[in-house]
């Protein structure tokens, strides 16, 4: 079965691990995901930036709304 993984990066915080690059970083290049779904503002993350991040760690950006 196919495990899905919901990453809401758009709540904020002043602590700098919670910066949403950072925990986006931790959980792709952990790539124990299939499959993740990645919330974010694009202020935070901009497409073209996750698009070469998730590329070098296997993943494929399929949609983006």
């Amino acid at each position: 079965m196919k495990v899905v993984r919901v990453l809401d990066l758009r709540p904020r915080s002043t602590s700098c691990t919670d910066n949403p690059m950072v925990r986006f970083l931790n959980v792709v290049n952990r790539g124990e995901d299939e499959e993740v779904v990645v919330i974010a503002n694009r202020e935070d993350l901009p497409v073209g930036v996750l698009r070469m991040i998730a590329s070098r760690n296997g993943y494929e950006v399929t949609e983006v709304r």
